[in-house]
């Protein structure tokens, strides 16, 4: 007999962030970000530069910081070309890197 495991909550994130990335929602440039972290009242939780190679490490460091401040907007800005990306954590995937 074989058994089926049920999919954990960390898989169907996964799957679901997946499947977002790949709608391709927006395209960033590749290059140095500010990203900021801001809670509920527009403090500043954590700031910092982060080089991004790839729009898909810069998703990576955006959802980290969701899983670390998960009540918290995170905003990347590309130092160069000053596109802005903003997410709101503990929202649906699909309205996750909506353009400012």
């Amino acid at each position: 007999m074989i058994r089926f495991r049920r999919p954990t909550r960390s898989l169907l994130g996964l799957t679901l962030a997946a499947a977002a990335m790949l709608a391709g929602c927006v395209t960033v440039t590749p290059g140095p970000f500010q990203i900021t972290v801001r809670d509920a009242d527009d403090t500043v939780l954590e700031q910092f530069q982060f080089q991004a190679g790839s729009q898909g490490s810069l998703e990576t460091a955006m959802i980290g910081m969701c899983r670390v401040y998960p009540e918290a907007t995170v905003i990347a800005e590309q130092l160069s070309t000053h596109e802005r990306l903003r997410e709101r954590c503990k929202r649906s995937f699909a309205s996750m890197f909506s353009p400012t």
